[in-house]
């Protein structure tokens, strides 16, 4: 009986392989990183740019980009904390990175201020997102995950609070079929 069962699985698998119905790949492959909070500009410049010049892409995006703040005529790298993203590598096979971050209450030194004045200015070093919403929350009542207060964003800025302000950006990208997900990103600035 057992010599029956283990021909069977193996003709089973032998009839597989023949049919293209398993490969002996698996479909898909997922990766977990922790999160970078920030890089130093000379590495940021390097790292999450797409390979696309004069804005047609020519490959898939590889993790989300990396987003620049400016305001008052200063501008910083935010911290890009988690992030979930996924790129087609074939017609089967997907990559999806998961990466685990540091909220900005956990990140002391190393959350990126600014010097505001008016608004905020948002750009990125990659390819826009779809979609794009900003919570603020006073420096103050940072602790308290319940104190983020939604800021109306207008495209590709938002106006700033009075007083020190830590600003969650939240950008999703689902538009094209061969790459996509989303990011948290943070930034302090005083306005």
């Amino acid at each position: 009986m057992k010599k029956r069962m283990v021909l069977w699985t193996a003709l089973v698998l032998c009839v597989g392989l023949l049919c293209g119905c398993w490969d002996g790949s698996p479909a898909s492959r997922t990766e977990s990183t922790p999160a970078e909070t920030s890089l130093p500009e000379s590495q940021a410049s390097l790292a999450g740019k797409d390979s696309s010049q004069d804005g047609e892409e020519s490959g898939p995006v590889e993790s989300p980009p990396y987003l620049e703040v400016s305001s008052g005529g200063s501008g910083v790298q935010a911290a890009r904390s988690t992030y979930g993203w996924t790129v087609l590598i074939d017609d089967r096979t997907t990559k999806g990175i998961n990466a685990d971050g540091m909220g900005p209450a956990a990140m002391g030194e190393q959350l990126p201020w600014l010097e505001g004045a008016g608004t905020a200015e948002l750009s990125w070093d990659g390819p826009a997102p779809d979609s794009v919403s900003v919570e603020g929350v006073p420096v103050s009542q940072l602790a308290d995950d319940t104190a983020g207060q939604p800021v109306k964003c207008d495209g590709d800025s938002f106006p700033l609070q009075e007083g020190e302000w830590v600003y969650t950006v939240y950008a999703t990208w689902d538009s094209s079929e061969d790459w996509g997900g989303y990011a948290w990103y943070y930034v302090g600035i005083t306005g």
